[in-house]
């Protein structure tokens, strides 16, 4: 008697598209594997290699400390910066009163004023 958790081998189901087209060889379908695999091999060497003349400093930007810095051109010689530009224009409607540090008043005449530095120090 089967276990009722065995099934029965479920075979994949192929419907050519082509009836009266052979199957592709075994030999290309190989040739096509050893092609794509070489040309994944090659990308991760080169990646690898690039990250590694990156990573010891013989490609990218050049180096600022060193012998070489000392032969620095005038193009890549820092230069003194410049005045500082104009603020912007506040083109936003409404400008902000300039304030004298003073507190407005209160809307309500009766309540107190809050209390400064100048009163609590007394």
């Amino acid at each position: 008697m089967a276990s009722p958790y065995s099934t029965e081998p479920n075979l994949p189901v192929v419907v050519p598209r082509y009836a009266d087209e052979p199957p592709m060889p075994a030999d290309a379908t190989g040739t096509l594997f050893v092609l794509a695999s070489g040309f994944g091999i090659g990308a991760l060497a080169m990646l690898f290699g690039f990250v590694f003349l990156v990573g010891i400093g013989q490609l990218g930007h050049p180096a600022t400390s060193g012998p070489t810095a000392a032969v620095q051109s005038a193009a890549t010689a820092p230069v003194a910066p410049g005045p500082a530009p104009n603020p912007a224009p506040n083109t936003a409607g409404r400008t902000v009163p300039e304030t004298t540090g003073q507190a407005p008043a209160p809307a309500n005449p009766s309540t107190p004023k809050a209390p400064t530095a100048q009163q609590q120090q007394h």
